[in-house]
């Protein structure tokens, strides 16, 4: 109620600072001190519905209607009209009105139960006061910042701008302000569990009301101390302050409060003293009863004037009929451009589609030309040469010495694993296109992988004097597909040997990362030309060369590998220039277990 009471006063202030509307503004006000806020709204309102007003004189108004609205509970509508305050003020220039216009309105979304509304309001009172310097008007900014986030429920953000607000306040202005900031720093101390400090705040607030004689700011003190004397079970002194505030209440006619308090005593005094404890019951009821008949009064009245302006409106909306008219024939036309719009949209989406299905289509194609080049050619030519080699080795084998006998042999075994592996490559990758393959998975150790993969190529390396080095701080374990890494590390190893020189080094480079692992494969071979590296993943790219030693080679290995590590969610990338070698990375990225 004490903050309800200073919203009040800062509306009262408003309207009084206000000058301009001379005959409307100046009825409106009179209605308004003397209580018929009902008619003091319908002045305004007629004003506000005057041909030519004045922009100075509207706001005049709006800041009446806001404090009538406010008045009568309305909490919502008062901050309807506090908001053109606030926006009159803004655009305007009037930083120090600026300021009251905000706090009113986080002080109206606060009791229409908008608290998040609020926030940013309270917030920007603050900065805008900040450039002005004014330390009361600061320090009412951070107490109201203080109301908004207790009613938030963010009470240690509540304290931080109550510790403002009393900062401020005890070092530039008196005592009873430093009162009313320390006693409204007791809500987030209690809400806290500090209960001592807020004890605390609340008695030193209380000793300078006492001493400025400020009854309305020592009743709502009473009744916070009062409460906190309950929490403690100090039942005596508790009794001893909702008496005083209760007197206090009666005197300034705060029934609200005075309804509170009644209830308080009644529950504490119904063990001690029922009959007392009765009286204070009923006393209460009946200030329950009154504020209801007064909220029901105000409803009505409320409703009365919603009526009045809804007849208003209605007679201007019969005086611009030809307006609406004129209107109408717009708004046809707008809808048939409108119409002609969301036509042209569906032409162009199904355009776009059609576009789709056609780019699926080439690429499917493209695709299957690309299977029928590799059987016809990449497949087809091995198997001729191995035909032919084993024809001659048939033919002239007695003729052979063994030296020669052994380099026809490797010859043929190169052809014959160079046809495998790309028969595996084939339908790998076929079956990744069709979806068909079933991904799964498992957690296993990566350096196991890589050191089988070296394996399976022990004999190619030795043949041409590779050293196979592996690099690893120890059991890298990763969860991934590991049928996809092992084919597509096999192809990059194989690529690896086959493009470095005799004697040269292979490095497998291992490394565990945040969510996975890394992994690269670097020679120090023939490397890949700058113009050649954008394409050498795609299918349509026709760059393919012999290996260091004559080994054939169809390109498919890397299109292959990047499509079945890019299946389990990882990546891969290059590095390489000609002459100097080449580094593959793998990005491998872990992955659900059996996913």
């Amino acid at each position: 109620m004490r903050r309800l009471a200073a919203i009040f006063a800062l509306l009262a202030i408003s309207c009084l600072l206000r000058a301009g509307a001379p005959d409307y503004y100046d009825r409106a006000e009179a209605q308004y001190y003397a209580a018929d806020y009902p008619g003091a709204i319908t002045i305004a309102l007629e004003g506000l519905a005057q041909q030519g007003i004045a922009p100075e004189d509207e706001v005049e108004l709006w800041s009446i209607l806001g404090s009538c609205y406010a008045r009568l509970g309305a909490f919502d509508k008062a901050a309807e009209y506090m908001i053109l305050c606030y926006e009159y003020d803004k655009s305007n220039g009037d930083a120090r009105g600026l300021t009251s216009s905000l706090i009113n309105l986080a002080s109206m979304y606060v009791y229409a139960g908008n608290a998040a509304q609020a926030e940013g309001y309270a917030l920007e009172a603050i900065e805008n006061e900040r450039t002005i310097g004014r330390p009361d008007k600061l320090a009412m900014a951070y107490g109201k910042a203080c109301d908004v986030y207790h009613a938030l429920g963010r009470d240690t953000t509540a304290l931080h701008y109550a510790d403002l607000a009393v900062t401020l306040s005890e070092e530039q202005l008196d005592r009873p302000v430093q009162a009313v900031r320390r006693s409204q720093r007791a809500y987030p101390l209690e809400a806290l569990g500090r209960y001592d400090e807020a004890l605390q705040e609340l008695k030193w607030a209380e000793t300078v009301f006492r001493e400025a004689d400020l009854r309305q700011n020592l009743s709502v003190v009473c009744f916070q101390l009062a409460q906190e004397y309950g929490r403690q079970g100090r039942s005596v002194l508790e009794r001893q302050y909702l008496r005083e505030a209760a007197d206090l209440t009666r005197e300034l006619g705060d029934y609200p409060l005075l309804q509170k308090i009644c209830s308080r005593l009644a529950q504490s005094l119904k063990g001690p003293d029922p009959a007392l404890a009765f009286s204070y019951l009923e006393e209460a009821s009946a200030i329950q009863d009154s504020i209801s008949r007064s909220k029901s009064s105000n409803v009505l009245e409320l409703f009365n004037i919603k009526y009045e302006t809804a007849r208003r409106e209605h007679t201007i909306a019969v005086q611009n009929l030809e307006i609406a008219r004129a209107t109408r024939q717009k708004q046809a036309f707008t809808l048939i451009i409108l119409f002609l719009l969301i036509v042209a949209a569906v032409v162009t989406f199904a355009s776009l589609r059609i576009k789709r299905s056609e780019r699926r289509l080439l690429q499917s194609n493209e695709q299957k030309d690309f299977l029928f080049r590799v059987i016809s050619h990449d497949i087809h030519s091995p198997a001729v040469a191995q035909l032919r080699g084993m024809q001659m080795l048939r033919a002239h084998n007695a003729r052979m010495s063994g030296e020669e006998l052994g380099e026809v042999l490797l010859q043929l075994e190169r052809q014959a694993e160079s046809e495998v592996e790309l028969i595996d490559n084939v339908l790998r990758w076929a079956r990744s296109k069709s979806g068909s393959v079933r991904l799964e998975a498992v957690r296993f150790v990566l350096d196991d992988l890589v050191k089988e993969v070296v394996a399976q190529h022990a004999g190619s390396a030795q043949s041409k004097g590779i050293a196979v080095e592996l690099h690893s701080p120890g059991n890298v374990v990763v969860c991934s597909v590991r049928s996809n890494l092992m084919l597509a590390v096999r192809n990059l190893l194989s690529n690896a040997i086959k493009f470095s020189p005799k004697g040269a080094t292979v490095e497998i480079i291992l490394d565990a990362s945040v969510d996975g692992a890394v992994l690269c494969i670097r020679d120090h071979g023939i490397g890949i030309p700058e113009d050649r590296l954008d394409g050498i993943f795609d299918t349509v790219c026709s760059f393919r060369r012999s290996g260091t030693d004559g080994e054939p080679s169809n390109g498919l290995g890397l299109t292959v590998s990047r499509a079945l590590i890019e299946e389990t969610g990882s990546g891969i990338g290059v590095q390489s220039r000609e002459g100097e070698g080449s580094c593959f990375t793998i990005f491998i990225t872990n992955l659900e277990e059996n996913a």
